[in-house]
């Protein structure tokens, strides 16, 4: 180990004559290999309590006053405790580096709604709780054309138990899907609940959904999912206004893959899961992956309806699509699982990778830490040092005055 810290001081030895200067020291004490011989004679007091001896410099005869000797035994400590603190920042800069090229994939469950295929939605449901994989839940407060009132509370009391019961589990988040998901906006791309109505009609359509969500479950909303994945700048902004953070839509929608917009964070959807094989969903992430200007999130897309079969069963068959591609995902060793609002992270079957402070932490939050920590290490190092110096100095200054 030794060795591997004589080798580090070369790249230093400049610092260490502007740092002898301070300290008025010769300057032929800083060659590398003098500040090898410094290193030794410190571990050797270190190990046996021996004193550094006198340096002697025999090739001009001139020997060293003994006054030399704490400031040499202060710059080998100095050097000691600046190899300590490039060991601590460096280690610091590899946790912020690698939080910088994580890789996430959420899974977007759509259409959550009390008309929604039941045994298909509990079914898909088991395959994150088995797989310990998070899903956000894009869940329709309204879907039903009458009648008035909460259609969560009231229109399905099996409905309303099951998803009360996911409540407290950690897997799960609740978003909002639009307010009654009806084809109500005259979109020129198709069919939309919100794009072209006015930013009034939109705010408070997008409002009583939130508060039908927050009275059924117990949870308000901070993610909003605009049904058909059409939208227009009135529906960003009413969101916004409202208090969702996160809005996840098409491509098309928004022109851009990941950012913000209208003051709101915009992920879009990766790919679907219906009518994709294995293969097709192995390549496209390939592809996410292996491109380096690639966004960090991959949002996966499904209905409970991908999970009924022609005969109007559970399709096993896309179940074990859905576990399969976990399994892949969970096998490149290169992602973890999270929601839309971040708020927990898992990397599959292990445990939990990270919680807030009610029950759940934005992902990155710990690495975020890990590479400020290193700052208060750093500047108290720096600190020492610094005073060090000045009591040398000071000491200097006496001694010489009374003599």
């Amino acid at each position: 180990m030794l060795r591997a810290l004589f080798k580090s001081l070369v790249p230093i030895t400049h610092a260490l004559t502007i740092l002898g200067r301070a300290i008025e020291l010769p300057q032929s004490i800083f060659s590398a290999n003098h500040c090898q011989a410094r290193m030794r004679q410190l571990s050797l007091l270190l190990t046996t309590s021996r004193v550094c001896p006198v340096p002697q410099d025999k090739s001009n005869g001139i020997r060293r006053d003994k006054r030399v000797r704490p400031k040499i035994f202060l710059v080998c400590s100095l050097v000691l405790i600046l190899l300590v603190s490039m060991l601590f920042t460096g280690a610091g800069s590899g946790a912020t580096g690698s939080a910088q090229t994580a890789k996430y994939v959420v899974f977007r469950e759509d259409d959550v709604a009390p008309k929604a295929d039941f045994a298909e939605l509990q079914a898909v449901n088991q395959v994150h709780i088995d797989k310990n994989v998070p899903v956000t839940l894009g869940i329709i407060p309204h879907p039903y054309p009458t009648p008035s009132g909460n259609q969560l509370i009231e229109a399905s009391q099996t409905f309303l138990d099951y998803m009360r019961s996911l409540t407290s589990n950690h897997l799960f988040q609740f978003a909002q899907h639009g307010y009654t998901h009806l084809d109500t906006g005259p979109s020129p791309q198709g069919p939309s609940e919100f794009y072209g109505r006015p930013y009034a009609a939109q705010y408070n359509a997008i409002k009583q959904g939130r508060d039908d969500i927050t009275q059924a479950f117990g949870v308000t909303p901070t993610s909003f999912l605009p049904p058909f994945d059409k939208s227009d700048n009135n529906t960003l902004k009413a969101a916004q206004a409202l208090g969702f953070t996160e809005y996840s839509t098409a491509f098309v929608d928004v022109n851009m893959n990941q950012g913000y917009k209208e003051g709101i964070k915009v992920d879009t959807i990766s790919i679907e899961l219906g009518n994709n094989s294995l293969q097709s969903l192995e390549n496209a992430t390939e592809q996410w992956l292996n491109n380096p200007n690639s966004i960090n999130t991959f949002i996966v897309l499904y209905h409970p309806s991908d999970f009924k079969a022609v005969d109007g069963t559970v399709n096993a068959t896309e179940l074990k699509l859905l576990g399969d591609y976990i399994d892949y995902l969970q096998g490149t060793g290169r992602v973890q699982f999270t929601t839309l609002d971040r708020s927990v992270t898992t990397t599959g079957n292990a445990a939990v990778a990270s919680s807030s402070s009610n029950g759940t932490t934005a992902v990155g939050a710990t690495d975020a830490t890990n590479g400020v920590a290193d700052v208060p290490v750093l500047g108290a190092i720096l600190a020492f040092s610094l005073a060090a110096i000045f009591t040398i100095r000071l000491r200097t200054n006496k001694n010489s005055r009374k003599r």
